[in-house]
């Protein structure tokens, strides 16, 4: 989480509770990393943007694996966050 907060192994009923607090104005980000390697590559994040939608945003290596989307309502953001965190 931006405040420093973090979860070991969350669940999908953490992420939503989350982003639930992001959507609530507790921090504008959170970022959910795969510990594969030491190179910080492969994550899922989510940043809440300033009209209330989210980006969610995956990478799985070098720049050109970075995939984006944008999420409105917060369902959306759970689903596309929770979807590629599990598979990365």
């Amino acid at each position: 989480m931006e405040n420093g907060d973090t979860y070991d192994d969350p669940s999908e009923d953490v992420l939503l509770l989350l982003l639930e607090d992001l959507a609530a104005g507790e921090g504008s980000w959170l970022i959910v990393e795969k510990v594969v390697d030491a190179s910080g590559q492969t994550y899922a994040q989510a940043v809440r943007l300033s009209d209330g939608s989210f980006r969610v945003e995956r990478r799985r290596g070098s720049a050109d694996t970075h995939e984006v989307a944008l999420a409105q309502p917060l369902r959306d953001a759970h689903r596309l966050l929770t979807r590629w965190a599990f598979a990365l």
